[in-house]
C-alpha cells in the first residue's frame, strides 16, 4: 500500500489534501449525525461554500444522505468509512507511529485514529469503532468480557455491531459503579455490550468507597463473589485509563487523600489504583477482590484512551503490559513518543 501511495503522490499530489478532506467531512459526519453545514464548517473550521461543494459530491456518490434534520451517512458511507480509516491512518504515517508506540510502551499492539481528541469529540467516536472492530476480532463462542466504565469503553460500546451470532458470551463489569453518570459506569457498560452482542450480563452493585467491615460483608455475599471470580476468568478486558486528579473527584475521595496524590504525583488511575509517572501504585482504593495482579493476567486487553492530556496517564499505567492493544488518538500517542524522549534524554 505504502509504494502505491508513493506512485499516486508523486502523479497526483494534490489527491492527498482532497482525500483527507473529503475523510474527514465523512467522519465527522458519521460522529456528528444528524448535522447541518454549518456546524460541520464550525467543526471542520471549513468555509460552508466548500462543505457545500464536498457534500454535493459525497451526496451523488450515495455516501451521505441531505434530509431537513441534517446529513447522514448512508449504509454504504459508514461501509466505506471503516474502509478508509487503514488507508487515512497509513497516509497520515500513523502505521509508523503505531509500531514506535508499541516499542516504547511494550504492548502487544497500537491502534492510533487521526485527529486530536481534546479539540475534536468526534475522534471518540473513531476511537470507539476501532475498538469495537478490534473486539469484535477476538470474540468466539463461550468469552467472557469484563469491561471498566468511563467514556472511551462507552464509545465502544455504542459502536459496537454483531456480525456474526456467539452462543454463551458473558459480560461482566471489572468493578461496581461509581459516581453520578450512570451511562459510564462499568454496569450499564457491560449490560450494553452484552446487549449488541446478543450475549448474558451479571451486574456488580458495588459503592466506590467502602469500609473494611462493608467489604468482607459483601465479600460473603454468593452471587457477588460469584461476579468476581467470573471476572478473573475473563478472557478479555476492556479498559479505559483516567487522569489522578480528576478521577479522584468523580470517586470522591477525602481531602486527604487527594492531598496525598498530589504529593506523590499521581498522574493515573484505572481499576482504582493511583499511579505516578513511573508507573508505581501509589494509593489503592479498591477494597473488593479485585487486584491490579488479576486483571493483568487476563489474556487479553483492550484499553482505550486518548487525547493529549492522557498522554503520561496512559504510558504510567500501560506501559510493560505486553497482553494489551492500545487504540488511541494521533495526539496521545505524539506525546508519548515525547515524554518517552524526554526521559532517554
Amino acid at each position: 500500500m505504502d509504494d502505491i501511495q508513493t506512485l499516486i503522490g508523486r502523479v497526483i499530489p494534490e489527491m492527498k489534501g482532497l482525500f483527507e478532506k473529503r475523510y474527514n467531512i465523512l467522519r465527522v459526519i458519521y460522529a456528528n449525525q444528524p448535522v447541518g453545514r454549518r456546524t460541520l464548517s464550525c467543526i471542520l473550521g471549513v468555509g460552508e461554500r466548500i462543505i457545500r461543494s464536498d457534500t454535493a459530491v459525497l451526496k451523488e456518490t450515495g455516501l451521505i444522505d441531505i434530509r431537513p434534520a441534517g446529513m447522514f451517512l448512508t449504509k454504504e458511507g459508514e461501509e466505506l468509512l471503516d474502509k478508509l480509516r487503514e488507508y487515512a491512518g497509513a497516509l497520515g504515517g500513523l502505521n509508523e507511529l503505531e509500531l514506535k508506540l508499541k516499542e516504547i510502551l511494550g504492548i502487544s499492539r497500537a491502534i492510533v485514529v487521526p485527529g486530536e481528541l481534546d479539540s475534536d469529540p468526534s475522534v471518540l467516536v473513531a476511537m470507539g469503532k476501532a475498538a469495537s472492530v478490534l473486539l469484535e476480532s477476538m470474540l468466539t463462542d463461550g468469552v467472557k468480557i469484563a469491561v471498566t466504565g468511563g467514556s472511551s469503553v462507552a464509545a465502544a460500546a455504542s459502536a459496537m455491531t454483531r456480525h456474526r451470532t456467539y452462543s454463551d458470551i458473558l459480560v461482566l463489569p471489572a468493578r461496581g459503579g461509581i459516581g453520578r453518570e450512570v451511562e459510564h459506569q462499568s454496569n450499564t457498560l457491560a449490560a450494553v455490550f452484552a446487549k449488541k452482542l446478543g450475549g448474558q450480563y451479571r451486574l456488580l452493585h458495588l459503592p466506590d468507597q467502602l469500609t473494611i467491615e462493608a467489604a468482607e460483608s459483601l465479600l460473603n455475599d454468593s452471587y457477588t463473589r460469584s461476579v468476581i471470580d467470573d471476572v478473573k476468568k475473563a478472557d478479555i478486558l476492556v479498559c479505559g485509563v483516567g487522569i489522578a486528579a480528576e478521577m479522584a473527584l468523580k470517586r470522591n475521595l477525602s481531602a486527604e487523600q487527594i492531598e496525598a496524590l498530589r504529593r506523590e504525583g499521581a498522574v493515573a488511575e484505572a481499576f482504582g489504583y493511583y499511579f505516578d509517572s513511573k508507573g508505581e501504585i501509589i494509593l489503592a482504593t479498591s477494597t473488593i477482590g479485585l487486584d491490579i495482579e488479576d486483571l493483568k493476567s487476563i489474556p487479553r486487553v483492550v484499553g482505550i484512551a486518548g487525547g493529549r492530556q492522557k498522554a503520561q496517564a496512559i504510558s504510567a499505567v500501560l506501559t510493560g503490559w505486553r497482553n494489551c492493544t492500545l487504540v488511541t488518538d494521533e495526539s496521545a500517542a505524539r506525546e508519548i513518543l515525547n515524554l518517552s524522549t524526554g526521559r532517554n534524554a
